[in-house]
C-alpha cells in the first residue's frame, strides 16, 4: 500500500507540471490523473479496516524532521473529497490548459496536508499549497485581481509567521526529539507558555478554515477568481483549518486550547449568524457562496470547539461534505455563468423553463448546502450542533438561526435565478454536464443516506481527541 499512498499523493503533482510544460496534453491528461488519483482514495478508504496506512523515513536528519506520512481515518474521508471534487472540477471547468495544471498541483499539496504525519512536513505543503491558489487568482482572475490576491497573500502571512514560531515552539518547549506527531503528541506543551503556542497556531488556521473576523479576504478572492468555478472549488478544499485544528493545534497544545476555548466557541457561533446575513445581502453567486461557506465553517467549528465526539465527528464531517456540495455548486454557476455571461443574481431570470435538469441539479446541491435530511449537508450540521448543545444551549441556537437564514438567502437567489418570469433562454446540461451531475449526485446521495460508511471511520478519532481533553469540556 505504500507505493499507492505515494503515487495518490504525486500524481496529481507530476501532471501537473506536464500540463504547465507542455499544454498541448490538454484536458484528458488532468482528467486521468485525478481520476487514478480519486480510484486510489477510494481503494484505500475501501480496504481500510480501523487502522492506518503509514510510511517514514529521515528527510533531514539534524533537525529530526521526517518524510511521514499517516493516512487515517478522517485523512481517508478527506482524500477522497478533495480527490471527488478535484476530479469533477477538472472534468467539467471551461479553463485555461495551464489552470488545470495547477490545480492538479494545488491537489497535491492538499492531499500532502490530509496525509503528514511530520509537523514541518505538514507546515511545508500548508504552505506550499498557496502558491497554486495565489496563481490561478492572479493569472486568470477578474479585474480586481491582484488586489484580491495581495489581500489573500497578506492574510496567509500574518498567519503563516505566528505559525511558524509555534511549529519549533511545540517541540523544543515540549521537549520532543523530533517533530514527528507520535512524539509531539507525547510531550505537549503546558504550563504559562500553551496559550502562546496554540495562539500562534490559532492565526493561522483560522485563515484557513476561515473563522471570523479572520474571513475578510475569502469573499474577494471568490469573486476575483476565474468564471468557471475550477479555482473557486480548489480553494473550497483550501479550508483546511478544521483538519489542522484537530490533527495539529489541540492535541500539541491542550492546555492553550482549554484557556481559548470559551471565546473561540462564541466567535464560532457568531461567525455563523454573521456570514449567513452578509450571503442574504450579496448581489452574485459567488460571494453568496463565499459567505455561506464561512457560515458553514462556523458551524463546524462549533462543533469542534465543542470538545465531545459528536461535536468533533460532525464538524470534520461537515467539512468534507462541504467540500463536494460547495465546489459542486461553484462549477454549476460557473456553467451557468458561461451560458448568460453573468454572475449577478437578478439580470438573468426564470431559465428553468429552458434548462429544466440545469435546474434540478442546482436545486439538488442548494438542498444538500441547506442541510436538508437525506443530502450530506445534514449530518455534519445535526451532529455539530448537537455536540455543541452540550456545552451551551444558547451559543448553540444562536447558531441554529444560520441554518435557517441559509435556506432563506439560497432559495432567494435559487428563485431569482430559475422560478420567475423567463428573460432569457439558456442550453439545458450537456452530455458531459450529465456525467459531472451523476457523479455529484450519488456523491452527495451516499454521504446523506448512508453517513455511517464515513463517519464510522471519523468517530474513534475523535473520541481519542475527547479522552485527550479529559472526557470532553
Amino acid at each position: 500500500m505504500d507505493a499507492l499512498l505515494h503515487v495518490g499523493l504525486f500524481l496529481p503533482l507530476l501532471a501537473g507540471i506536464a500540463l504547465l510544460i507542455w499544454p498541448s496534453l490538454g484536458r484528458r491528461l488532468a482528467v486521468a490523473a485525478s481520476g487514478v488519483t480519486f480510484l486510489i482514495a477510494a481503494w484505500l478508504f475501501a480496504r481500510a479496516s480501523g487502522g492506518a496506512y503509514t510510511f517514514q523515513t529521515p528527510l533531514l536528519e539534524p533537525i529530526q524532521m521526517y518524510y511521514a506520512l499517516r493516512l487515517d481515518g478522517v485523512g481517508l474521508v478527506l482524500w477522497l473529497a478533495v480527490a471527488l471534487t478535484t476530479l469533477l472540477a477538472v472534468f467539467i471547468a471551461k479553463a485555461p490548459t495551464r489552470m488545470l495544471g495547477w490545480a492538479l498541483l494545488m491537489e497535491s499539496g492538499l492531499l500532502g496536508i490530509f496525509a503528514a504525519d511530520d509537523l514541518v512536513l505538514f507546515y511545508v505543503f500548508f504552505e506550499a499549497t498557496l502558491i497554486p491558489s495565489l496563481l490561478m487568482l492572479g493569472l486568470y482572475g477578474g479585474r480586481e485581481r491582484l488586489k484580491a490576491a495581495y489581500t489573500f497573500a497578506l492574510f496567509t502571512l500574518a498567519g503563516s509567521l505566528p505559525m511558524l514560531a509555534a511549529v519549533f515552539a511545540v517541540r523544543y518547549l515540549g521537549g520532543s526529539p523530533s517533530f514527528l506527531y507520535s512524539d509531539l503528541a507525547a510531550h505537549p506543551v503546558s504550563g504559562s507558555v500553551a496559550g502562546w503556542v496554540f495562539l500562534g497556531f490559532l492565526i493561522a488556521f483560522a485563515v484557513k478554515t476561515p473563522l471570523f473576523p479572520l474571513h475578510a479576504w475569502l469573499p474577494s478572492f471568490h469573486a476575483e477568481n476565474h468564471p468557471s468555478g475550477l479555482a473557486d472549488a480548489m480553494g473550497t478544499l483550501y479550508k483546511v483549518g478544521l483538519f489542522a485544528f484537530f490533527k495539529w493545534a489541540i492535541p500539541l497544545a491542550p492546555e492553550g486550547f482549554a484557556q481559548f476555548q470559551g471565546l473561540l466557541l462564541v466567535v464560532a457561533a457568531f461567525g455563523a449568524i454573521y456570514a449567513a446575513w452578509l450571503a442574504f445581502a450579496a448581489k452574485d453567486w459567488k460571494r453568496l457562496l463565499a459567505y455561506g461557506g464561512v457560515s458553514h465553517m462556523g458551524l463546524g467549528a462549533l462543533g469542534l470547539f465543542s470538545g465531545n465526539a459528536e461535536g468533533v465527528t460532525g464538524a470534520l464531517f461537515l467539512l468534507a461534505a462541504s467540500m463536494v456540495y460547495t465546489g459542486g455548486l461553484f462549477l454549476v454557476v460557473g456553467r451557468i455563468a458561461d451560458r448568460t455571461e453573468t454572475l449577478e443574481i437578478g439580470p438573468v431570470r426564470g431559465i428553468a423553463k429552458s434548462a429544466p435538469a440545469l435546474s434540478v441539479l442546482t436545486m439538488f446541491l442548494v438542498m444538500a448546502m441547506i442541510g436538508l435530511p437525506g443530502l450530506s449537508g445534514f449530518p455534519g450540521e445535526f451532529m455539530a450542533l448537537l455536540g455543541a448543545w452540550k456545552i451551551s444551549p444558547w451559543l448553540t441556537f444562536v447558531a441554529f438561526t444560520a441554518v435557517i437564514a441559509a435556506a432563506a438567502y439560497a432559495l432567494t437567489a435559487y428563485q431569482a435565478l430559475f422560478q420567475e418570469e423567463q428573460n432569457r433562454v439558456v442550453s439545458d446540461l450537456t452530455p458531459r454536464e450529465w456525467a459531472f451531475a451523476a457523479a455529484i449526485v450519488v456523491g452527495v446521495g451516499l454521504a446523506g443516506v448512508y453517513p455511517k460508511m464515513f463517519t464510522q471511520m471519523i468517530h474513534p478519532l475523535s473520541e481519542a481527541l475527547v479522552k485527550l481533553l479529559g472526557g470532553g469540556a
